[in-house]
């Protein structure tokens, strides 16, 4: 399977490979009924951009393809761990790499700066900011921007034919247990918070067990029911099994 390379030590990227479709793993088991999932988002926007623009005809995509971060349409989105993932579309592409960077809203100081190689599949990756021991957290009531970009040209001065998406995030105390918690509750009780990123991860790791259900809501919620077809190809080849590694670290 191809996916993303690693070419940074301090990067952790989640490789999960992810499919849609197949029979529940518990399909001899009665159902059990689960409360609608409710999401709660906060009346908060940001600037940024969810969707990667208009693009010169020369661009390493195709002009009818977007490169989509999956978050609220208010471009703005909350999150109670130190060290979230950020989830995007990525389409096909021509491109060798792409630069993930998160910078501190208040400083406009880089937090956080990796680079992927990629290997030619299109889907929905998700990038944990990672807990080496190195990276700093999130800190509690800081927001940040986080930028994923599509390096189109490597040696290019001209940036413009890149594409880019940006969003933000704020830190936010905890309020969810989620170590005294189900994983088949999480998603729900992420949501009724308002803590998107944390529901977002937490239901793709039951899509993961071929339970889409937390998972189609939430992007249906924010009107991104056009990927509910993808491929979620991302997940954490160290902290979670894989049938195939598709990362790998470069020396």
């Amino acid at each position: 399977m191809k996916g993303f390379r690693h070419v940074q030590r301090s990067i952790l990227v989640r490789v999960a490979g992810i499919l849609l479709g197949g029979s529940s793993i518990l399909g001899s088991l009665p159902a059990i009924a689960q409360a609608p999932l409710r999401l709660n988002l906060p009346d908060l926007t940001a600037p940024g951009n969810r969707e990667s623009g208009a693009t010169r005809s020369t661009t390493c995509i195709d002009p009818d393809q977007k490169l989509i971060a999956l978050v609220p349409e208010s471009n703005y989105g909350q999150t109670q761990n130190d060290y979230p993932s950020f989830y995007f579309y990525l389409p096909p592409t021509s491109a060798q790499y792409v630069k993930f960077r998160i910078d501190n809203a208040t400083t406009n100081e880089t937090f956080y700066e990796g680079q992927f190689s990629l290997t030619g599949d299109s889907g929905i990756f998700g990038i944990t900011l990672p807990s080496d021991g190195v990276q700093q957290p999130l800190e509690v009531g800081q927001s940040y921007y986080w930028y994923l970009t599509i390096v189109c040209e490597e040696v290019a001065a001209d940036r413009t034919g890149d594409v880019t998406i940006d969003s933000m995030v704020e830190r936010v105390a905890p309020v969810v247990d989620s170590a005294q918690s189900l994983a088949s509750d999480l998603p729900g009780l992420y949501a009724e918070v308002g803590l998107w990123y944390d529901a977002l991860d937490a239901s793709a790791t039951l899509k993961r067990a071929d339970d889409a259900a937390a998972w189609n809501t939430l992007l249906t919620a924010v009107e991104l029911e056009l990927l509910l077809p993808v491929p979620v190809l991302s997940g954490d080849s160290t902290a979670r099994e894989s049938s195939a590694s598709v990362i790998s670290e470069s020396n």
